[in-house]
């Protein structure tokens, strides 16, 4: 993993409380990268995302091939970056595009009418599921953790329970 990226971020709410009060700061990250396409095309979305990123910290949405592109050609060394995304499936794309991974955190992820719960805010559908599997398979390092004062827990443990 390129030593800019500092962190990497499944949270289905993005920008929010947890994340500005205390990764932003527990991390020193100075760069959010959100991926995701709907919120790409969704120019409220993106406007409410920008307003919730503090003043001190660059906002970038971008699509996979992107992100990609702009971290392996050195966009944003010398800055800390956070990668988030609200669900697996966008790291995983990451991963196949030839980002490298080696650790992940699980946040929030909302119920869905297809999936279950593996931990008090966390709850996965099969393509979820799927989706961190192939990347543990790759040897990155899943774990969940709703705030950085929480213990981590690894998600191939909680997987094995389903």
């Amino acid at each position: 993993m390129r030593k800019e990226i500092k962190h990497i971020r499944i949270d289905g709410r993005l920008i929010h409380g947890q994340v500005v009060t205390k990764w932003i700061f527990v991390t020193n990250i100075n760069r959010i990268i959100i991926v995701d396409n709907d919120v790409l095309d969704n120019v409220v979305e993106k406007n409410a995302l920008k307003i919730s990123t503090p003043s001190h910290v660059k906002l970038s949405i971008l699509g996979v091939e992107t992100v990609v592109k702009n971290i392996n050609n050195g966009k944003y060394e010398g800055q800390n970056v956070m990668i988030l995304v609200k669900v697996p499936k966008y790291l995983r794309m990451l991963a196949e595009a030839g980002l490298d991974m080696t650790k992940i955190n699980v946040g929030n992820i909302s119920q869905k009418n297809d999936s279950v719960q593996v931990k008090a805010s966390v709850f996965l559908s099969i393509e979820d599921v799927e989706d961190i599997k192939y990347l543990i398979s790759r040897g990155v390092s899943v774990t969940t953790q709703m705030v950085p004062s929480d213990q981590e827990e690894d998600m191939q443990v909680l997987l094995d329970k389903l």
